[in-house]
């Protein structure tokens, strides 16, 4: 299984996607059921290396202090994929207070996880999310990076379960690149699901 670390490109002609910004045109920010708001543009992404979609990933990031909900069933994130065409991204100037300063990013080295784990990823069991978190090392970088396992922060989530549908694992974003302002090591999941429309968002903390 191969990831992809996600790192700052060398110059935008070679940007691949971009972390945090807004959309100029081509998508409109969808609008939070909370706040009525327009959401903040997390992450832009292609579906996979050489696809010709792109996912666009959102959070309801209204109050720039303030992330009103970790969880992707409640409405406060969104995710869609677009074609990537259509799409054109700006780095400054956000729809929102929350936005953050967008940057454009390419992919860094590739990672070779390993196909099968000592444990069930998918699983809830507490011990054994434990014992998932102290394989990082084996399983690829802590770090943001397309593909591969999501190395939960915590404890494992089934997002299939609070979706109501299969979702796949597409990146993980931590503050190596940009700062989410998540508290304590705050990390971003986002999934797709299998008919390549949506997907799901959330987040969790160190602690």
């Amino acid at each position: 299984m191969i990831s992809h670390r996600i790192v700052r490109a060398p110059n935008p002609a070679l940007a691949l996607g971009q972390l945090g910004g807004h959309i100029k045109r081509g998508f409109k920010h969808p609008i939070g059921p909370r706040t009525k708001k327009p959401m903040a543009l997390v992450s832009a992404l292609p579906l996979h290396l050489a696809s010709d979609k792109m996912v666009l990933s959102f959070m309801d990031r209204s109050d720039p202090t303030a992330s009103y909900d970790n969880q992707p069933h409640k409405g406060d994130n969104a995710v869609v994929i677009v074609p990537k065409a259509e799409i054109h991204l700006s780095v400054i100037s956000g729809v929102c207070p929350g936005d953050w300063k967008g940057v454009k990013i390419a992919f860094g080295e590739a990672i070779d996880e390993p196909e099968e784990l000592d444990i069930d990823p998918t699983g809830l069991n507490i011990a054994d999310s434990d014992r998932l978190m102290d394989q990082v090392e084996e399983l690829g970088c802590d770090c943001s990076k397309l593909g591969g396992y999501p190395l939960w922060t915590k404890k494992i989530v089934d997002v299939d379960l609070l979706m109501g549908r299969r979702e796949s694992f597409h990146h993980r974003l931590t503050a190596d690149v940009v700062d989410f302002k998540l508290g304590d090591g705050g990390v971003v999941f986002v999934f797709v699901d299998a008919e390549g429309e949506a997907g799901a968002l959330l987040w969790q903390q160190v602690r």
